[in-house]
């Protein structure tokens, strides 16, 4: 894999299923990328296969976290700062693209 196109200032605190969930992504898939669900499914695997996920929000219990703060450590490893360079150019282009148009980034 590549890591050759810069990761969007701000990305770096989404998981991978919340880019797969809430960014278009598909829509700046270039044609001959195939099956957009293709990206879809990569990113769901990363986010089912991190070993330190990003609590899920709720009362504190059970693993979950009750303050929004407590969802945005770095160091959980479905964070996009651990898996950007694990995409390729392409769909890093795509997230990008979608990131920008969506979110207002730069």
């Amino acid at each position: 894999m590549s890591a050759n196109v810069t990761m969007p200032a701000g990305l770096e605190f989404w998981t991978a299923d919340e880019v797969a969930e809430c960014l278009s992504c598909h829509r700046h898939l270039p044609a001959d990328y195939g099956n957009p669900d293709k990206l879809y499914t990569r990113l769901w695997n990363i986010k089912c296969g991190a070993t330190n996920p990003t609590p899920r929000g709720g009362d504190g219990d059970n693993g979950t976290v009750e303050e929004p703060a407590g969802r945005l450590d770095l160091n959980n490893d479905d964070k996009a700062a651990h898996w950007w360079g694990r995409l390729k150019a392409v769909e890093q282009t795509a997230i990008a693209a979608a990131f920008a148009a969506e979110m207002g980034g730069e």
